[in-house]
């Protein structure tokens, strides 16, 4: 429990708002008794306020004194000063602290969230570990650009997976299927690590990919069936900071393998370390309430409630998903390969430049997720997704100086598809069929990704350059821009329930 208190000299008009209780875009309290406050709503386990009034010749001496807990495991810390700032200087006028959420998140949203946040993490390295990694392997196997494309296309298959867990997500709970999911990521990934040859890394690989991607769609789910309206963009952006924290880690120890052939193992050993994570996280973490109202439903009545499914949104958001990750999905696992082949990089000059590269996307994200929420999805996914692509192909096109700049300004850009297009998936569909489309979403997605990486594979031999090979995979994300600006729909500050109305019940 955090406890502190601050002294001010006020004058009448000033005490007389401190002395009221707090309710704006951050909090909310009622008074307990003269000078005693307690949580109304807001992001706190535990929350106190008490107020001593001391008359001074200059006006009032007031000491406003604290006592809570932050609903957020893990993140308290990273949040503590943020937050005391915020209960010092409180918030006027409806306007929000620039890091705060758009709207005021109670406990239950803030410790979902937190969770979901740490579940992220766990898929972030999960999914980052095969691309990372796939150079040295295939370097240890003797294998050439062309089996590498083959081995990273074929573990797509493992969607089959994420295309299962999903479905049965909306039968059985998202929780139940998340926890699996990882318990399965976590595990193959483990066993990814004495694969005897690239056949045996792609079949584990391919399965544990399949298990990293049901989580991501799986905290996606939860958390917007958990956020306010006003607040998915925001909370998607979260995730997807997390996750990227998760996919920095093997970039981080990726110096190990210049320790040995076989150095690429000890990445895919640090599974291990997550089994905790996963007990924990299932522990602790609540099951959707609008699921559970959905189910309760259902049970109660005997009956099944059916929603509208729009047939336009499924294909539009297809069509977004396969044109988009044929260029997304080579322009990140080919990244390695092209840094040590055109640019002959080494393990660690590879990490500082990808820590380089990524680490000012949290720019990206967070400035995306802000605007998403407040001035709409469209404008801003197709900034991300056109500039962000232009300025991709720069970066394999260049050398040197001009590079790393290029890099950083394509990874700050692209960065704002995912809080401004990774919500919709969710938004679009009612809790019933959520994670049924989104499990076939993944799978539009990871065709497309196959297709662009035996296709980048291919174009590099033949062209010898990852820089005209991009240059011609682009036509792809300029085709998604023109599908957004003319087919999406906007969906910010609307209710899930009003995105997807119900039909009526029927036997």
């Amino acid at each position: 429990m955090t406890e502190f208190s601050h002294t001010r000299l006020l004058q009448q008009e000033e005490l007389n708002e401190v002395l009221g209780a707090r309710d704006d875009i951050f909090l909310s309290e009622y008074e307990t008794q003269v000078g005693e406050f307690t949580l109304r709503e807001g992001p706190f386990d535990h929350y106190q306020r008490s107020i001593e009034v001391n008359n001074c010749s200059d006006g009032f001496e007031v000491t406003e004194s604290f006592r809570y807990t932050i609903a957020s495991p893990v993140w308290r810390r990273l949040l503590h000063f943020p937050i005391k700032k915020a209960l010092q200087k409180r918030s006027y006028s409806g306007k929000s602290f620039w890091w705060a959420p758009p709207n005021r998140f109670d406990t239950s949203t803030s410790r979902t969230v937190s969770f979901l946040c740490v579940a992220a993490v766990v898929t972030g390295f999960l999914g980052a570990l095969i691309g990372q990694t796939a150079t040295f392997a295939t370097e240890e196997f003797g294998a050439d650009d062309r089996a590498q494309g083959i081995l990273l296309a074929s573990i797509r298959i493992g969607t089959l997976i994420t295309v299962l867990v999903s479905a049965l997500a909306d039968r059985h709970g998202r929780k139940r299927l998340l926890i699996f999911s990882m318990w399965g990521g976590c595990s193959l990934s483990l066993l990814s690590a004495f694969a005897p040859n690239l056949i045996a890394l792609g079949v584990t690989q391919s399965m544990a990919r399949g298990f990293a991607t049901s989580i991501s769609i799986l905290i996606g789910i939860m958390a917007a069936e958990a956020s306010p309206k006003g607040s998915r963009a925001y909370i998607a952006g979260l995730l997807t900071l997390t996750a990227g924290l998760g996919a920095g880690i093997p970039v981080w120890f990726l110096f190990l393998a210049d320790l040995h052939i076989r150095g690429w193992r000890l990445l895919f050993l640090a599974s291990l370390f997550f089994f905790p994570v996963v007990m924990w996280i299932r522990s602790n973490l609540q099951e959707s309430e609008r699921y559970q109202r959905h189910k309760k439903l259902s049970e109660n009545t005997n009956e099944t409630q059916k929603q509208y499914l729009i047939i336009s949104r499924v294909i539009f958001l297809a069509a977004v998903a396969f044109l988009l990750f044929i260029f997304v999905a080579p322009a990140s696992q080919f990244r390695n390969e092209f840094l040590r082949d055109e640019r002959n990089f080494s393990a660690a000059k590879i990490t500082l430049f990808l820590v380089t590269a990524h680490t000012p996307q949290i720019i990206g994200v967070a400035i995306a997720a802000k605007l998403s929420d407040r001035k709409g999805r469209r404008p801003v996914a197709v900034i991300a997704v056109g500039l962000g692509s232009f300025f991709t192909v720069c970066a394999y096109s260049f050398s040197g100086f001009g590079m790393w700049a290029v890099a950083v300004l394509s990874g700050i850009i692209s960065a704002g598809a995912g809080p401004s297009l990774g919500v919709y998936g969710a938004e679009m569909f009612g809790t019933g069929r959520r994670g049924q489309i989104n499990g076939f979403l993944s799978l539009i997605a990871v065709l497309g990704s196959a297709v662009g990486l035996l296709l980048c594979g291919d174009l590099s031999e033949r062209l010898g350059s990852f820089g005209q090979t991009f240059t011609i995979l682009a036509i792809c994300p300029f085709l998604v821009v023109l599908i957004i600006i003319f087919f999406f729909p906007e969906s910010a500050n609307q209710e899930l329930e009003d995105l997807n109305p119900e039909n009526k019940a029927i036997a």
